[in-house]
């Protein structure tokens, strides 16, 4: 599956990669290739949102989602703080070989999950703070001493070098989290067929 999701027996669409393995997509996917392989620059599928509104039938409603964390220093106070940087599905497709970063998105709805699993101190570091690199505000990580934001690409960076070291493992999983497949999916296939980023 190319979103981990699960889904009946029958319900899935075999696939011929270009290595000429297969593998199987649910209806979602290979909704979104078959939109990927014939997009245009006339968007010739308008506005119409590329993940449905309602879980195709024979896929599961939900999917568990392990929320990723690291320790680091502050730049500003030099105390150890944690930091929500990935998403990974506890049981991952072949495809799933990295874990995904978390973008404004997926941080709102992964703080008040924290939130009602007992980590209160990260859930609330997780919040709109100014940027002066982007030049804007945006939902970010910050440090649960100072409050100092913990910007977005210096995590990347440290992420995908724990990841390099000692692949998922490397990371705390604060929680898992249940969430629902076509939430998944907007991670995973972002909002027109783009993919999600990694952490590689």
């Amino acid at each position: 599956m190319d979103c981990s999701v699960h889904i009946a027996v029958g319900a899935g669409v075999l696939v011929l990669c270009d290595d000429g393995k297969r593998r199987v997509q649910c209806p979602v996917c290979r909704e979104i290739e078959f939109r990927c392989r014939r997009w245009d620059l006339n968007d010739q599928f308008g506005s119409d949102p590329w993940i449905p509104d309602a879980v195709p039938p024979g896929c599961t409603a939900t999917i568990n989602v392990r929320v990723l964390a690291m320790d680091r220093s502050c730049w500003k106070c030099g105390e150890t703080t944690t930091c929500v940087v990935g998403l990974y599905p506890t049981q991952p497709a072949r495809t799933d070989q990295w874990p995904r970063m978390v973008d404004e998105e997926s941080l709102a709805w992964v703080k008040g999950i924290l939130a009602g699993a007992g980590f209160g101190g990260v859930a609330e570091s997780i919040k709109p703070r100014w940027s002066s690199t982007v030049g804007a505000r945006y939902l970010s990580n910050g440090c649960q001493l100072c409050d100092a934001l913990q910007g977005d690409f210096p995590l990347q960076e440290e992420a995908s070098e724990l990841f390099q070291e000692g692949g998922v493992e490397a990371f705390h999983t604060l929680v898992v989290a249940e969430v629902s497949s076509l939430v998944w999916q907007q991670v995973v296939h972002g909002e027109r067929g783009q993919g999600g980023n990694l952490l590689m």
